[in-house]
């Protein structure tokens, strides 16, 4: 009964007025005009979100006045709805009212002109329309090609935006090479948003300048663990020698996933300086930070870690001890009959026995490989064939390889290692860390590695 309804949204409860008015989107009835624009000025957002929503279902030009005057309603969720509900309708004084509203403070809002206009063919006849129409739509990047004009726009999105959407203009903000940029960078560092920082970090790590060394370097104290990865990327990135120090310290963080980003760094880095600090964390209680250790010894190549990783490889990870293998052959082809390697397969043979037996076979076959070791055909357990790697086996080792070559020092070897991680699968996260390449070759093969693993997995 519709007069009821009607009254209902005169009723001095705010939820029964919400159910009218919520009741009435669903009848699309003519005569529910007058008690809906009234709505429009309820004193609850809510009902008057569910005034502009019935109105544009409403097949009344009438609707149209009252519509435009809500555009200056204070709320964002009811302006949205306003704007959607004008979308449907054909009148000249709708463009020129919602083409304002690209500029709004709400990211959302400007999104629902954004779609409006475009439904009606709208073209910016000025580029700063233009930059707000690419913004509106989230095309940062493309907003920020138009150089120096672009900057009061991001600024101003970075000032009034969710976390996600900031983050997208201070990304943006990065590809722009101006002074006022840097400033702005420089603040979002300071910011108490953490994806905001993220973002910051990124694009300083592109500026190649001394004056953001600093900044970024004090962030390695940031109490957020993410801010932390973050800051180790950036000054990676940069090649900021005098900061390797500090990213040492953090091999000792309480957040594996700092521990982890540090050793990587310092191997991306070939610091040998970190030789004795990686060698330490070796032994972390995290599989994936002695990994990620053992790795970055083989890329430094430093003779001094041969005789660590050789006790490594009884780690309980088959990964790591795969990994240890790996970087024992990558410090020397000879490593095997060096005194290091020499005075470690000693300890190694009589801390076998303490080992479990998987352990016990993968080093037992390494060692009789190498020929430092003899099996002994006596006992029953070491009686047992010597293991084929199965093609699990070898496959895995050959993405550690490839991962590992994606650090290396030729753009050629990194843009096979990412064909290869493309075809043959391997770790997501590292291959997105990949895309920071400086070399644009790489970066191409990493995006297309990704892509081919996102269909692999059904993504």
């Amino acid at each position: 009964m519709l007069w009821i309804t009607r009254r209902q949204l005169r009723s001095g409860s705010v939820e029964t007025r919400r159910q009218a008015a919520e009741q009435l989107c669903q009848t699309r009835d003519p005569r529910a005009f007058d008690a809906l624009k009234a709505a429009l000025n309820d004193s609850d957002a809510i009902v008057r979100q569910f005034a502009a929503t019935a109105l544009g279902k409403l097949t009344d030009d009438r609707t149209v006045e009252p519509l435009l005057n809500a555009l200056k309603d204070r709320e964002a969720e009811v302006v949205k709805e306003v704007i959607r509900a004008l979308k449907h309708r054909s009148d000249p004084k709708i463009v020129p009212a919602i083409a304002p509203f690209l500029r709004h403070s709400d990211a959302g809002v400007r999104g629902s002109a954004v779609q409006a206009l475009d439904r009606f063919q709208w073209r910016p006849a000025r580029k700063e329309d233009e930059i707000w129409q690419l913004v509106a739509r989230g095309h940062f990047s493309r907003a920020a090609s138009f150089g120096e004009s672009a900057i009061p726009v991001l600024e101003s999105v970075i000032t009034s935006s969710p976390s996600g959407v900031k983050a997208g203009a201070i990304k943006a903000l990065g590809g722009i090479d101006s002074p006022r940029v840097l400033q702005l960078l420089l603040s979002s560092l300071k910011s108490s948003d953490t994806t905001a920082c993220v973002a910051a970090l990124g694009a300083l790590s592109k500026k190649r300048m001394e004056d953001v060394v600093r900044p970024i370097a004090a962030l390695l104290r940031n109490s957020d663990s993410g801010v932390r990865v973050a800051a180790i990327e950036a000054l990676y990135s940069l090649g900021a020698t005098e900061t390797y120090g500090q990213i040492r310290d953090l091999l000792r963080d309480k957040v594996w996933e700092v521990r982890r980003q540090a050793a990587e760094s310092l191997g991306r880095l070939k610091d040998k300086e970190s030789t004795e600090a990686l060698t330490q964390v070796l032994g972390d209680s995290d599989a994936d930070v002695r990994e990620a250790a053992a790795m970055a010894l083989g890329l430094v190549g430093d003779r001094r870690a041969i005789g660590p990783l050789v006790m490594v490889l009884k780690d309980e990870s088959s990964t790591v001890r795969r990994i240890a293998a790996a970087s024992l052959s990558r410090i020397d082809d000879e490593w095997s009959s060096s005194p290091a390697a020499e005075a470690s397969f000693e300890k190694l043979k009589a801390d076998l026995e303490k080992e479990e037996p998987e352990v016990r076979y993968f080093v037992t076959d390494l060692l009789v490989g190498l020929g430092v070791m003899k099996r002994n055909v006596g006992s029953k357990e070491n009686a047992r064939p010597q293991i084929v790697p199965s093609p699990e086996m070898c496959l895995k080792l050959a993405i550690t390889q490839f991962l590992s070559i994606l650090t290396d020092s030729d753009p050629d070897l990194r843009q096979a290692a990412a064909h290869a991680l493309g075809e043959l699968g391997g770790d997501r996260t590292t291959l997105m860390r990949a895309l920071s390449d400086p070399d644009p070759g790489v970066r191409s093969a990493v995006e297309k590695a990704l892509e081919q693993l996102g269909q692999q997995s059904g993504g």
